[in-house]
């Protein structure tokens, strides 16, 4: 099942490892499953389920529930609960048309680079058919471990692939129920988890689709050959779409004089002097001073960050993939203090998707991508259309009507 878990197993693919300034948040593992978020490893047993759990004295654990005195009925039941399909059918549904919104609305976090991912593939996926939910109690009081199979419509094919993914259904402490993903989640519950998947029924049900999986392609080479360059194809889409919106934009060049000359000016102002702080525990990363903020992600001990500024309520402004967040400031500690002698003049803002050059020209090596929201550390607004910006350390060009 190679080809499938290519294409929906969310990763950082090549391309985003070497492009993107958004480092997506470490997932769970392989699955034969959905486009870009979904939670639990179906195929890859041996996955760490250690590798980003909250520890115990971080800001917060996301779960919180004990059912040590409960026993845990772990029966598979094949689409026993209604409410249950018909989320996982919308939910399908607007992975199919992205419709991010929807997307949004589910599942408890999604950065941009999934979203992208996300309208990319949304262009060959016809739709989710015929989808089953077969449900074990989880861990959490009203939550299920939920095992979502369908069949696959790729645009342009006739046959469909069979799919299976899993998922963990649970009400967060308002009662809104949410997907939630190896981040939000603590060791406790995957570890609960997979006590569920490896029991036997579980087991045959995947086997079940993992054959029926293998002689659909072995009897459709065309769909063989095409799922398996599919993750390839979709990372080539969107650097193409980048770099015709970029030439595009630079035949306008000459008619941004005044746009330049403001850039110009805003390079003048006063230098800030910034932190390097480092993370000394595993701790929620919010998009504002407060516990009931939206979680941006989270950042393991160890983590190093640059402070925009130390709040007197207990929180810190700092740059987290390269946006503003905040983490309390109990769990930071102060690494060096960057100065304004240091030739950086602030940060600007990308307003939309740019790549970043290593000079100042459209021919020069492409570095990396950067996605509209992302912050970049400023060195220059310069006189040619090019914005000089400090990136991993190191110098780096964007063009300047792509950042604020």
């Amino acid at each position: 099942m190679n080809a499938i878990k290519g294409f929906f197993v969310e990763k950082v693919y090549g391309f985003i490892k070497e492009h993107s300034l958004i480092t997506a948040t470490a997932l769970f593992a392989v699955t034969v499953g959905v486009v870009a978020m979904i939670v639990f490893s179906v195929s890859d047993k041996t996955a760490d389920v250690n590798g980003d759990n909250v520890n115990g004295t971080s800001e917060e654990m996301v779960l919180t529930g004990d059912t040590d005195d409960d026993i845990q009925d772990l029966t598979l039941r094949c689409d026993e609960y209604p409410e249950i399909n018909e989320v996982m059918e919308t939910y399908h549904k607007a992975l199919a048309d992205n419709d991010q919104e929807t997307i949004k609305k589910y599942l408890l976090y999604v950065n941009e680079n999934e979203l992208v991912n996300i309208e990319v593939k949304s262009q060959y996926i016809e739709s989710y058919d015929d989808i089953h939910c077969y449900t074990q109690e989880g861990y959490e009081e009203g939550s299920y471990y939920v095992y979502v199979s369908y069949q696959l419509k790729m645009v342009n094919f006739d046959v469909t692939i069979p799919g299976l993914v899993g998922l963990y259904y649970c009400p967060n402490e308002a009662g809104e129920y949410h997907i939630y993903r190896k981040a939000d989640m603590s060791e406790t519950v995957l570890n609960n988890y997979y006590s569920a998947y490896m029991k036997q029924e579980v087991q045959d049900l995947y086997n079940t689709v993992d054959l029926n999986y293998n002689g659909i392609l072995d009897s459709n080479p065309d769909i063989k050959t095409y799922m398996d360059g599919f993750e390839e194809l979709v990372t080539n889409e969107m650097v193409e779409m980048i770099a015709l919106r970029e030439n595009s934009e630079s035949a306008q060049q000459s008619e941004s004089e005044s746009a330049s000359s403001e850039a110009e000016s805003e390079s003048e102002s006063a230098p800030e002097t910034t932190e390097i702080v480092m993370a000394t525990t595993t701790v929620n990363v919010r998009s504002s001073d407060s516990e009931t903020a939206d979680k941006l992600g989270k950042v393991s001990t160890g983590t190093k960050l640059t402070r925009l500024e130390e709040r007197v309520n207990g929180w810190s402004k700092v740059i987290y993939e390269g946006q503003e967040g905040y983490i309390k400031s109990e769990f930071l500690e102060v690494v060096s203090t960057e100065e304004g002698g240091n030739a950086t003049n602030g940060y600007v803002t990308v307003k939309e998707n740019v790549n970043i050059r290593a000079s100042a020209s459209e021919d020069a090596e492409r570095i990396a991508l950067a996605y509209q929201g992302t912050k970049l550390e400023l060195i220059e607004h310069m006189s040619n259309g090019w914005t000089k910006v400090k990136y991993n350390g190191e110098v780096a060009y964007v063009k300047s009507d792509y950042v604020e």
